[in-house]
Formats: structure tokens, sequence, C-alpha cells
């Protein structure tokens, strides 16, 4: 009997085999379907590196790698483009999306930027930028990114630049060289980091912007006044070419909160997964504390603003966009929206020359006046070939299936204008006029310079104009011309950076008070390097002087 029951139950045991043999076949056939469907699929007739659609990480363990060692996005992409030899190439950076579009041509660029409509701001960085709340440049170019534009255009007018912003550049800078100076001293003769000195000059510059007098602390008052305190006995002075390390005072709760914020924006957007991040960051104390301690002092800021604006007295950069809302309100038959979080927000971010030399010949420093008023062509292009070398990627989105340079680009695909890469950094890539677009083809074009040279070496007479024979580098010789080459550095067109004419006049104020107070020493190559950090902006990893007093 027993015997009986196996020898019937035998093909029952060989067909459980059978179906069990069936079962992982398909599952594996299925798996196998799904790993192959998920693989990075290229465009059609962009160039791209094939081993990368070999793997569902796709080019993120390389960029990865990459981005690691320098700290910056856009030096791999550069490589990318030289590496396959072509002004339009694609990568595959977030798995299971679509690929990254590098773009390496500036009139192509340019043409896309300030013409074709059929792209806009990048919801990868919009995502990335979510913590900004209602600052303007979250949005696409819609009505929500008009009305909060229109609330701030007037703080970017001549007048404005010029009666308060101007004034409040001119004491922040001098403050800075105070700073230095004192640095300099304790010093004798050893650089020492100016990286924070500048990052802290820009905040209170910011600040002072948006709130005016109504706003107190300063980043840079404090360290002033521990320097001036200090004797050459309270500072280690290490050999000749060792930097002097100085102490800091740490800054108010919400200084704090404005200076990190950037940089939370920018590894947001670095990640893979931008919004997971943001939730998860969202959940941390450290991370509810920065925008607690924001939103606090901006209520109040918003508050000091309302009242003085309500009695008449209108300053401030906040008090200006609270004017420009009570007069939008009253031209379209309204009530002013005065407790918006917009207010809250969006404050995130040759006779004169003659002048110059007899305040020179009278020992004394320039006034504000005459920095503004003065024709200094080579300063002009020392700031222009700045940005120039230290220009970060733009970016922009897709909002419909279009072409660039006769290449399908889909809806939603993302593209990154690079600008230290052929046309910039090295020699442009020929591209066959056939593949351009009709707004492109039809654009003047600016003169070029010869990029036979060498596009890597800092020159700023790039930017120069000889004229009336001369030779040298003042007004009478040279005029300054920011056409003269290709420039991505503030982004063009109707997103072009908005406080590009604030950070010009910045540069400059401080650029001009450094060289006219100090002799600027050689610093040691271990403490020169050109190598940056990518975020918002591209900052040194490494920034130092060493001062002697003129």
């Amino acid at each position: 009997m027993s015997l009986s029951h196996k020898i019937i139950s035998a093909p029952d045991d060989v067909l459980t085999i059978g179906q069990l043999f069936v079962a992982v076949s398909i599952t594996t056939l299925v798996f196998y379907s799904l790993y192959r469907w998920l693989l990075p699929k290229p465009i059609p007739g962009v160039a791209y590196n094939p081993n990368a659609t070999k793997s569902l990480l796709g080019d993120a363990p390389d960029m990865i790698k990459e981005v690691t060692l320098t700290g910056e996005f856009r030096v791999w992409c550069a490589k990318q483009v030289k590496l396959m030899n072509s002004p339009i190439c694609q990568v595959f950076i977030r798995p299971f999306s679509k690929p990254w579009v590098l773009l390496a041509d500036f009139r192509e660029s340019k043409d896309i930027l300030m013409r074709r409509r059929e792209f806009d701001k990048s919801s990868f960085l919009a995502q990335g930028m979510a913590c900004m709340g209602s600052f303007h440049g979250i949005y696409t170019t819609g009505d929500k990114f008009r009305s909060n534009r229109q609330l701030i255009q007037d703080l970017m007018t001549t007048s404005f630049l010029t009666n308060h912003v101007g004034p409040a550049i001119y004491a922040k800078v001098l403050e800075v060289m105070k700073l230095l100076e004192l640095k300099m001293e304790l010093a004798n003769g050893r650089p020492f980091s100016v990286k924070k000195d500048f990052e802290y000059a820009s905040l209170d510059v910011m600040l002072e912007f948006a709130f005016g007098q109504n706003w107190v602390h300063t980043a840079t008052g404090p360290q002033v006044e521990l320097l001036s305190k200090l004797s050459a006995s309270d500072v280690k002075l290490d050999a000749m070419d060792q930097p002097v390390t100085f102490p800091m005072v740490p800054i108010v709760d919400f200084l704090h909160s404005v200076y990190e914020a950037p940089e939370i924006v920018e590894k947001t957007i670095n990640a893979i997964m931008p919004k997971l991040q943001t939730w998860w960051w969202s959940k941390q104390s450290w991370y509810k504390h920065i925008f607690d301690v924001k939103e606090r002092v901006m209520k109040e800021q918003v508050t000091l603003g309302l009242k003085n604006y309500r009695s008449g007295h209108v300053k401030t950069g906040i008090e200006h966009m609270l004017l420009r809302e009570g007069t939008r309100a009253e031209k379209e038959g309204r009530e002013p929206d005065l407790d918006s979080e917009v207010f809250r927000d969006e404050p995130s971010f040759d006779q004169y020359y003659m002048r110059l030399a007899s305040a020179k010949e009278e020992d004394r420093l320039f006034t504000l006046e005459e920095i503004r008023r003065a024709n200094l062509p080579y300063l002009d292009a020392v700031i222009e070939e700045m940005l120039r070398i230290n220009a970060v990627t733009v970016t922009r989105e897709a909002l419909c299936d279009t072409t660039i340079l006769g290449c399908p680009i889909k809806k939603g695909t993302q593209v990154f204008f690079v600008s230290n890469g052929p046309g910039f950094l090295s020699p442009s890539i020929p591209i066959d006029d056939s593949k351009r677009s009709s707004t492109s083809l039809e654009a003047k074009i600016n003169a070029t310079w010869d990029e036979t040279q060498d596009l890597t070496i800092f020159d700023p007479e790039r930017w120069l104009v000889r004229k009336n024979n001369g030779d040298g580098l003042l007004a009478d010789d040279v005029d300054f011309d920011g056409a003269a080459g290709p420039q991505l550095v503030f982004g063009l067109g109707r997103r072009a950076c908005w406080g590009r004419r604030l950070a010009y006049q910045e540069m400059k104020t401080m650029i001009a008070m450094l060289v006219w107070k100090f002799q600027l020493l050689e610093i040691p190559p271990a403490l020169s390097s050109h190598a940056g950090l990518e975020g918002i902006a591209r900052v040194p990893q490494q920034c130092y002087l060493r001062l002697s007093k003129l």
C-alpha cells in the first residue's frame, strides 16, 4: 500500500518541480525585462557614454566620485563634453529619470535663454530652492513670478542703488578694510584666510539692503571689535609662509540662519533625491531652528517696515516693496496684501578718474561718489574675467517637446549650459548652421575673441578695446566691452539674475578699496589653489591674502 502510494505520487512530484522551474524562469524573465526597461534610455542623436546605459545608476557613480574629489559638478560636465567631443551630449544622473542634456555652445545657449519660450525654470532647481518659501526665483515665468518680481523691481534702480545700497556697500567695505588692516598687523607678514571675511561682508550688505537701520547686528563688526583688542602675543605665529589663524566671534542666530540657508539649498540641489532629502531634513531640529529663526526675525522686520511705510518713511528694501504693493493695490482697486509671506522671503538676496587720482595725491580714500562715477575700464575687465572663469552652470527645463541643434528634446528634460568648456575655457566645437534654430541664425553675432589663445589664463585685456592708438590701460587708451566674449555667470534673458547690478557694485567697491589701501604680496603655492566649491555660486576652497600697507 505504501509502495503503491509512492508510485502514484511520483508524477505529482515531477510536475511540482516543473512548475517551480517555469515560475523561476518567468520571474527571472520579468525581473530581467524590468531591469532592461529601467536602464537609462538615451535621446536619439545625442552623444553619451555607452557604459552608462549598462547600469541602473548611469553616470551617477562617476559624477559622485568626481564631485567628491573636486567639489564641482561643472568640472565633471566639462570633462564629459571633452570626452564626447560634441557641443551637445547627455548624462544619466538620476535613476529612472530622463537624461540631462549638456549644451556647450554659447550662441545656442544665449538663444535659448533669451528667445526660446519653450524653456523655463528648471524644476530640479526649484525643488532644491523650496525651502526659500515665496522667493520669485523658484517659480516658472508665469503670473506668480511676475507678481513677486514686480515687488522688488525698484530695488535695482539707479536711484535706490545710489542713495541706499551704495552708501551701505561703502560703509561695510570700509569695515572689512579695517578688519584686514588688523589682521595684517597681527600676522606680521604672514598670510591669512579672508574667505569668511568677504562672505560676512556680503551678508552685512544684503541685510543693510533689506532692513537698513532697522537691523543693528552685523557679522563683521564683532570680528573687528575682537581683533582690535588683541596684541601680537595673543596670536600664534609660525613660519612666514604658514597661515595665521584668528579667533572669530559667533554671529547671532538670524545671521547664522541666513548664512547657512544657501548651503542647504546647494546640498539639496546636488542631492540624487532632493524631495526626499528636504523631507528628511525638515524633521531635524537643526533645520527647523534655522528656518524658525529666519521666519521670526523676518516677521519682526516686516512689522517695522510696515510701521515706517505707513508713517511715510520709506528707505529700506522691505519698505520699498510695501510701497510697491500699496501702489499696485490702489491701481488694481483692491486692498494691499501687506501680510504676504512674499515680504519675508524675497529679501533673501573721466573727470571722475581725475578725481580718483586727486584723492591718491591727497593721500585719502576715494569717496563713494568718486568710485561710483569713475570710468575704470581695466577694473571692469578684471571683474568680468573673474566672473568668466568662475561661472556656474545655468539650467533650464523643456516645457514641451522641442529640439536643440537638431536633436529631439522631450518635455521635462533638464538642459545644462556648460560655461567652463568649449567657447569659454577652450576653443568652440564647430557646428553646422543647418542644425541651429531659426532664432539663433537670425540673431546678431557679437564679436568674438581669438580662441587660439589660452582661454584658461586670467587675462582681463580680453574685455578691452584699444582706441586713440594708446598702449595704456586707462580710459583714454581703452574701452571696456562687456560683450567681447561669452558670459553666462548671471544668466541671460528674462530670468537673468535680478541682483547683478548690486553684485557688480559690491565687487567694484571691494576690489578698488583693497588695492587702494594695500599691496597684495605673493602667497605660497600651497595656499594658492584655484579650486572651488560649486553651489548657488562658485566659491574658492582657498582664499588667502598676504598684505602690506601702501
